[in-house]
């Protein structure tokens, strides 16, 4: 897993896509911590964060994530994404570590659902 490019922004929302929950875990570090900022809530480390992504799976089954825009550095990247079909708007603001997500704050707004 490399995040030398935005070409890593893609492989992980495809993760997302499948509803692949061991897939999108092997991108997060093992102290990672998962902020969605809207609802408040905050999963810290592994189990927290299995139980945060595969919770968010379920309550959006069939969902798919469009990328608009993604700017990654070395230790950082932000994303804006499209989720469809209900389209939500929102974006993914976090930190990389060694090629792998150490924190990942999501703010959406649901005003933009139509």
């Amino acid at each position: 897993m490399s995040t030398s490019s935005t070409g890593w922004v893609t492989e992980y929302y495809a993760a997302w896509d499948r509803a692949d929950a061991d897939q999108i875990m092997q991108w997060f570090t093992d102290d990672i911590v998962l902020e969605d900022v809207p609802t408040g809530h905050i999963a810290t480390g592994v189990a927290q964060a299995r139980a945060f992504v595969e919770h968010a799976i379920a309550m959006t089954p069939g969902t798919t994530y469009e990328i608009v825009h993604s700017a990654v550095t070395d230790d950082a990247f932000a994303t804006e994404w499209i989720m469809r079909p209900a389209g939500l708007r929102g974006s993914s603001v976090g930190t990389i570590r060694d090629g792998r997500i150490t924190s990942n704050r999501d703010y959406w707004n649901a005003a933009s659902v139509r």
